[in-house]
């Protein structure tokens, strides 16, 4: 089955196009899905140091509900291709034309979906098949509903679901365990410098 026969997609918005002034009595300020809180999502590292304002004032009869984050839809980046499940803390966010939001007709485990569109090799070669630019690949939204989809049944979904959950939690505690251990390793470099500091100076 087509991926654009289960589901509705919808492009972010061209924020150039309906952006407008906070003096604007029919403004409503919002704040913007970024490729930080993205790839936060999925435990990918963000290499920009700096992070440009996110809050934009909108005309209100622009902002439409199908491109607002929530946690019932999965989020694709189109550069990346990578898709992701927002957690609650990245919901009520406006996504940029950079982002599809996939909203899937009837019930199903998107934590399943999620590894599922990121990983499953049939899928990855459809993608990669359909992204275009020979230096920087993008995906469009008419090729992301003909990609061809073949799903198991809901219960198969929700047990995968968790297991993909769960490794991605050790994965996250793999990773802030590391953190950890650098902090603690660094201080111990510093504390072991200051003792051999003050000694010296006696």
């Amino acid at each position: 089955m087509k991926l654009g026969n289960c589901t509705y997609l919808t492009q972010g918005a061209f924020i150039n196009r309906i952006q407008t002034s906070n003096l604007n009595e029919e403004s409503r300020a919002i704040n913007l899905l970024t490729l930080k809180e993205f790839n936060d999502t999925l435990g990918l590292s963000y290499r920009m140091s700096k992070e440009k304002s996110a809050k934009v004032f909108i005309r209100k009869d622009k902002l439409f509900e199908n491109m607002i984050t929530d946690t019932n839809s999965l989020v694709m980046h189109t550069l990346s291709q990578k898709v992701a499940l927002l957690p609650e803390k990245y919901s009520g966010l406006l996504l940029t034309n950079n982002f599809i939001k996939i909203e899937f007709i009837g019930e199903v485990d998107l934590q399943f979906l999620e590894w599922y569109l990121n990983n499953y090799p049939t899928i990855q070669k459809q993608i990669t098949l359909f992204s275009e630019g020979s230096i920087i690949s993008s995906l469009k939204l008419s090729h992301l509903r003909d990609i061809d989809i073949s799903l198991p049944s809901l219960e198969k979904q929700r047990i995968l679901g968790k297991i993909t959950a769960l490794k991605k939690r050790k994965e996250n505690l793999f990773k802030e365990k590391k953190r950890l251990e650098q902090q603690l390793m660094h201080q111990t470099l510093v504390n072991v410098i200051d003792v051999n500091v003050e000694e010296e100076m006696k």
